[in-house]
């Protein structure tokens, strides 16, 4: 099987289709709820895009999480149908960035959501790795919040906005991109290589999660 078809069999599997179906449902609900009647002023982009955004991170570390003992292969083609989803709510962004005129650039907002979805896809590998290590998977639904909002505790203590997801999805960062990058190198370091087990140990790629 290409990798292309073990994307879409991602997307297509039962868990994805309840996350893809919760994230654009949550997106439907912040534009319905923020898009102004007629003669106010439009600001439905400045709600909806760290909201996307949040999504973004906390559904990424949350499959890296998930996956850290998968199969590389299956590891791989999970990162792919996150690429996925980051693609198909991209239209809302557009469309109440369209409407409420920011004076962030639109480039940003087309390129950052990719790779913040894979730098938090590897930071998701990552916990999910040292997590198994400490006999922690149990805890995984409140490690990957947490982690994420430690991190952006940090930023506000380092006066950076690397890892926010709120404020970086506002303002062009550098560091973002830098934090996200060397993330996203993790993810790819972590998913090398041909069929085997991320640690050795996990389920095999055509198992029940």
């Amino acid at each position: 099987m290409s990798m292309l078809s073990a994307v879409a069999a991602r997307v297509r599997s039962a868990e994805l289709l309840q996350v893809v179906a919760l994230f654009l449902g949550t997106l439907m609900f912040v534009m319905a709820v923020r898009w102004p009647g007629a003669g106010a002023s439009n600001e439905a982009w400045f709600t909806l895009a760290p909201v996307r955004s949040t999504l973004i991170a906390l559904t990424a570390m949350g499959l890296g999480a998930a996956e850290a003992r998968r199969d590389r292969r299956r590891q791989r083609a999970t990162a792919g149908a996150m690429l996925v989803l980051v693609a198909i709510s991209e239209p809302f962004d557009v469309a109440t960035y369209a409407a409420s005129f920011p004076d962030v650039p639109l480039w940003w907002t087309a390129f950052a959501p990719f790779l913040a979805a894979m730098g938090y896809f590897g930071l998701g590998l990552l916990l999910g790795r040292v997590a198994a290590w400490a006999r922690l998977r149990a805890l995984l639904m409140l490690l990957v919040p947490g982690v994420l909002l430690a991190s952006a505790w940090l930023d506000f203590r380092l006066g950076l906005d690397a890892f926010n997801p709120v404020t970086t999805s506002l303002h062009v960062s550098v560091a973002h991109v830098v934090a996200m990058a060397v993330l996203t190198g993790l993810a790819a370091l972590l998913t090398r290589g041909g069929a085997g087990e991320g640690d050795g140990s996990g389920p095999a790629a055509g198992s029940a999660p």
